[in-house]
């Protein structure tokens, strides 16, 4: 019997490894064109930012004549006419997405809890109609609100943006965060409510800081997507108190420059614009893929 055995576990031993053995060439044959499949993304996505830098540093004819090839004779003028073409345009900028984005923070924070740890009639009604904003298309709701917002009197001020930035930013933010907070153990909270907190320790303590991650990742969303936005900032500011994006796509060239050379100095603005968002981006990966991970978790 003993030696029965013996034969039959070496026998089964050689048949696992070999089909293991047999396994692991197909895995790798298939992780070869995957790989290959991204590289080409990542290469045709990079392919326009090569374009944009490559093209800030010379002149109209350069560009004319071989408009991928390396700059023979770098122009770093072109930053400097891209500069006072742009550059007031930044604090302005700036102070309405920092403004915008840190009310979504607060606002989305708030009600997710709200929706996550607080009874109230009609709840799961009203999370339903902030969701169903999420289906919505914004530029179905771009005529009413330009109209809401001359009826208000803020054409040509901050607020015009920073109001319909933050109300634009709840959906999103409400529905990942209260599935967050949600996923937050029972436990806690209820030791929390034995010791006396109320809700605003616990939203201060426990939501706040287990929801971080999630938090900075939405944050970041926004802020790539209001410091490029350009469509409504282009109806409600114009001039000196523009935004970024409509003071570059309204750039005149200087009376001394070629007017080929005026598409190279947007595109040196553009690089200038880039910067920020490139640096914030670089800081925060780590918890913006985090917050990622997590929503794909809890949702």
């Amino acid at each position: 019997m003993t030696s029965q055995t013996a034969r039959v576990v070496p026998a089964l031993g050689a048949r696992s490894s070999t089909t293991v053995g047999r396994r692991r060439p197909s895995l790798r044959s298939l992780s070869l064109p995957a790989n290959l499949a991204l590289t080409v993304t990542a290469l045709l996505c990079y392919v326009p930012i090569y374009f944009m830098i490559v093209n800030a540093l010379r002149g109209g004819p350069e560009t004319q004549a071989a408009p991928f090839a390396l700059p023979e004779a770098p122009r770093w003028e072109n930053f400097v006419f891209a500069w006072q073409a742009s550059g007031f345009a930044y604090p302005k900028t700036l102070m309405i997405v920092a403004v915008s984005v840190v009310g979504i923070a607060i606002t989305t924070l708030a009600s997710g809890y709200a929706f996550a740890r607080t009874r109230f009639r009609e709840k799961e009604l009203w999370f339903f109609v902030i969701f169903g904003l999420l289906l919505i298309p914004a530029f179905i709701t771009l005529i009413p609100l330009y109209v809401q917002i001359v009826d208000l009197g803020l054409i040509g001020t901050s607020w015009g943006l920073i109001f319909p930035y933050l109300a634009g930013g709840q959906a999103l933010g409400v529905v990942v965060l209260r599935s967050a907070i949600e996923s937050i153990p029972e436990e806690l909270f209820e030791a929390a409510k034995l010791d006396g907190a109320g809700h605003l320790w616990m939203f201060a303590r426990i939501a706040i800081p287990l929801a971080r991650p999630l938090v900075i990742a939405l944050a970041l969303l926004n802020v790539v997507g209001l410091y490029g936005d350009y469509v409504l900032p282009s109806l409600v500011l114009q001039g000196a108190d523009s935004t970024i994006s409509v003071a570059i796509t309204g750039f005149t060239p200087p009376a001394l420059s070629p007017n080929l050379d005026s598409f190279n100095i947007q595109l040196a603005a553009f690089c200038l614009a880039s910067l920020p968002i490139a640096v914030l981006v670089l800081v925060l990966m780590r918890y913006f893929v985090s917050g990622l991970s997590q929503t794909a978790v809890k949702l």
